[in-house]
């Protein structure tokens, strides 16, 4: 199935009902954990799970996992309120820490927690393919340690683009299609990196061959500007594989454009004034963002 949209937003799209409302606040869990040597995460644990839950992996962006820095203060705000609206919504969710446990002997914790380009450690920890194992490593810790029964995927920047990568139909040097398809139900990127480092031959000429094996959502603003290129990917995938891909792009918003709010999800898309007001462009945008992206995951993750 083909699926795509469009969507500045508009006053018309601001009118229209969300189908899944935030869950109501429970006796949820949030607490530090380590995956393996080198992982440290957050696990958000429903007040109930049952004994195959869906879950999902958060994986953060090149400006590191924590809030201020500080594993105590828990994760970065978009992590954070996903991680405890799924929870709420009785999802088992790990968000996972790719730099911290891997800071060099004699490195400063904190510095290597800001691996953005440019940056003394700006991609030290690669996100094509170490951090696709971290994905790996993360699905093999909610399966063995919690039943998971359905898992998916999603990202932020940096952390997106290893979402691209896992999600893949093919590996990223060759256009043939994995024997076995990556085990993921469903993923969700928000504003990756989908320039020619990424893979799958995109050059000037090649629109290359990248498209994911399973429902995925990809939305980047307008402004941003790896807009061109993840819009190219996108329409190629749709177009030459008829991949099941929902793209949004949203106009008057550049990167990390979901960074506006803080620990509290969503309860709706903006009104029909707050859309008028050109105060409200970004944090409209991250409202339709989330809003919209828990429909799909609720729809596309689900339990057995």
């Amino acid at each position: 199935m083909k699926r795509t949209v469009l969507a500045p937003l508009t006053l018309l799209a601001a009118t229209l009902t969300w189908l899944a409302a935030p869950a109501s606040a429970s006796a949820d869990t949030y607490e530090n954990v380590t995956i393996d040597a080198v992982l440290d995460g957050r696990l958000y644990l429903p007040e109930t799970a049952g004994d195959a839950p869906p879950a999902m992996i958060l994986m953060h962006g090149c400006g590191g996992m924590w809030s201020d820095d500080d594993p105590s203060a828990g994760a970065v705000h978009e992590i954070e309120r996903w991680g405890m609206e799924l929870a709420a919504q009785g999802y088992v969710v790990i968000a996972v820490d790719s730099y911290g446990g891997r800071t060099p002997v004699g490195v400063d914790w904190v510095a290597y927690q800001y691996q953005c380009s440019g940056s003394t450690y700006g991609g030290a920890v690669d996100p094509y393919t170490t951090r696709v194992d971290d994905i790996a490593a993360a699905y093999d810790y909610l399966v063995e340690e919690h039943g998971a029964s359905s898992v998916g995927i999603m990202g932020w920047s940096q952390g997106a683009q290893a979402v691209m990568v896992a999600s893949a139909a093919t590996p990223r040097g060759s256009n043939v299609a994995y024997a076995s398809p990556p085990v993921y139900s469903a993923a969700v990127a928000y504003y990756p990196g989908c320039g020619s480092a990424l893979g799958y031959g995109l050059s000037s000429t090649k629109d290359g061959y990248w498209r994911p094996a399973m429902p995925t959502r990809l939305q980047v603003g307008a402004l941003d500007s790896f807009h061109a290129k993840c819009e190219r990917r996108a329409d190629n995938a749709i177009a030459s594989y008829s991949a099941d891909l929902t793209w949004v792009d949203y106009a008057g918003v550049g990167h990390s454009f979901d960074n506006a709010g803080g620990d509290a999800f969503p309860a709706a898309k903006c009104t029909a004034s707050e859309l008028a007001d050109p105060g409200m462009t970004t944090i409209c945008a991250e409202r339709d963002a989330d809003v919209d992206s828990l429909a799909f995951v609720l729809a596309e993750v689900t339990g057995v």
